[in-house]
């Protein structure tokens, strides 16, 4: 699938949201687009941001966008469109947003070789709390920060021009083990098993890094010949991002020399090259949605426009956040894509669930009305029959 009429997307500004829209930040304007999965052009509602987005981080439930631009950034409710919160923590350019799987909390990376992990509910609520703490271990700006499975309780790991790669508790903020490479990193991955790191650096090769080995200590130097015996050799300049499919099997890279590679990752040799027509900035593996190359399903992009500025404390108190019900699709569906598990669920409240795509609020009121109409006159006629029964009982005379 291509999406077209978006612009060139700016590094770590891609997403998904709820396996139905694509969102993407621009690299040159201020603004984020927003496509339907299944469709090549853009939604023509227009998300301007105060600055051109540095990264973009959506939370898995859909529900909420955090926009770096410049040291700062803003927390956005997708479905409002309001202006949660602008926070402007930093002291040099933000390139990096992350969030936890359950969206908790969030991670912020720049160019001041700091991270900070944020509480989102504190952040919303501008509560003094709202940071959870900070990583200063860095000596030169932090490149790329990968968040593991768990929630709070995750690997956090980060790759900085300094050489180093640290891992971290999430939970805590406790360091694990430090890996220091002989050449600056720009990117990196890890299994979904968390054994085995990839980091790719400024020259265009990608080392493999297999975190369970022992013994170690918390600090580990390696050099270039130890390097040589786990090195992905195919790219000719700066690696910009890689990506571990869930099988474990495969990794994905892409680079300023306008490629992607797929590679297995036992051998470390190309399964595919493709060619691209500018820097690759995005690229990663996503388990492919049904809607993406179903177009008959229609998918209206639900999110207003961005407001320009923040509301105050007492605005915000009195907020009144939206779920996003559409009665061409009942909730149950958006949110489980499964059309059978919405009939199911209908057909335990014995009523049908409008699944037509082209019926409006206003006829689907009247179907409700129709079918409570129909289920009075059921009651009505049960307890007509049962009068006219008792009335004939008492009239027989008794034997």
């Amino acid at each position: 699938m291509t999406y077209r009429a978006g612009g060139p997307p700016g590094p770590n500004t891609l997403h998904t949201i709820n396996n139905e829209f694509v969102v993407a930040g621009n690299l040159t304007k201020p603004m984020l687009t927003v496509w339907p999965i299944n469709r090549q052009e853009p939604s023509n509602v227009k998300y301007m941001l105060p600055a051109v987005p540095g990264a973009v981080a959506v939370t898995p439930d859909g529900n909420y966008c955090v926009v770096a631009h410049a040291h700062s950034f803003n927390v956005y409710n997708l479905p409002t469109g309001a202006n949660l919160a602008s926070v402007g923590h930093h002291y040099g350019a933000v390139s990096v947003l992350r969030f936890t799987d359950d969206g908790s909390h969030f991670v912020s990376a720049a160019h001041d070789c700091r991270i900070v992990v944020w509480s989102l509910a504190g952040t919303i609520q501008a509560k003094d709390n709202r940071i959870l703490y900070e990583l200063s271990d860095f000596t030169l700006p932090v490149t790329d920060v990968h968040i593991g499975k768990g929630g709070m309780k995750a690997l956090l790991a980060a790759v900085s021009l300094d050489r180093s790669c640290k891992l971290y508790e999430m939970a805590t903020g406790r360091a694990l083990l430090n890996v220091v490479f002989p050449v600056a990193l720009a990117v990196l991955a890890v299994n979904p098993l968390e054994t085995e790191l990839f980091v790719g650096d400024k020259n265009g090769q990608i080392y493999g890094c297999h975190l369970q080995s022992v013994p170690r200590s918390k600090e580990v130097h390696l050099q270039k010949d130890v390097l040589q015996r786990s090195v992905f050799r195919g790219h000719k300049k700066s690696i910009t991002c890689l990506s571990v499919s869930m099988d474990n099997e495969t990794l994905l890279s892409g680079s300023e020399d306008e490629t992607v590679i797929v590679w297995h990752m036992q051998t470390r040799q190309q399964l595919r090259l493709i060619p691209h027509k500018g820097t690759v900035t995005n690229a990663f593996f996503l388990v492919t949605p049904r809607a993406m190359f179903d177009p008959s399903q229609v998918l209206t992009v639900p999110f207003p426009s961005f407001e320009k500025t923040v509301g105050t404390r007492k605005d915000r108190e009195r907020l009144k956040l939206e779920l996003v019900v559409s009665a061409k699709r009942p909730l149950r569906d958006r949110n489980t894509h499964r059309q059978d598990d919405a009939l199911l669920h209908s057909s335990a409240l014995h009523a049908p669930l409008p699944v037509e795509t082209g019926e409006s609020d206003k006829e689907w009121k009247l179907q409700q009305l129709e079918r409570e109409i129909q289920k009075l006159k059921a009651v009505n006629q049960q307890l007509y029959q049962e009068s006219i029964r008792a009335l004939v009982d008492k009239s027989e005379p008794q034997k």
